[in-house]
């Protein structure tokens, strides 16, 4: 695969076994204007780490995390500057559990439409 990079200059690579959540979380990190490379198991990521270097390597670990390590070793012997980050639960976005149990935050006040609302209602 050719390492093509966005206008942003952020291209990341996503190792994620689950091809649903993969596809999700790639759909979503596009959005945003990042390139997203998706490959469904590490060895898929060797290779194409071997021939190329990503704004970051995104890795969601499901059952084997003794792979996930030996994967996260690997890299650093490969390119010991390469950014790694590991998706440890389900963002709000894709989670199947959103909307239960959930404490929403506070939202901001002072928003255009809340300016415009108290001048309607002092007038």
């Amino acid at each position: 695969m050719p390492s093509e990079t966005d206008s942003f200059g952020k291209t990341v690579l996503l190792v994620d076994s689950d091809q649903r959540l993969r596809d999700t979380r790639a759909r979503r990190l596009r959005l945003y204007g990042i390139t997203v490379h998706t490959v469904g198991a590490v060895e898929e990521a060797r290779a194409l780490l071997e021939a190329n270097t990503y704004s970051l390597v995104l890795v969601a670990p499901r059952n084997n995390s003794e792979e996930v390590i030996e994967f996260h070793r690997g890299i650093r012997r490969l390119h010991s500057t390469q950014r790694v980050a590991f998706c440890v639960g389900p963002p709000e976005y894709i989670s199947v559990t959103y909307g239960q149990n959930v404490i929403p935050m506070p939202g901001r006040s002072d928003t255009r439409a809340d300016r415009l609302k108290g001048r309607l209602a002092s007038a």
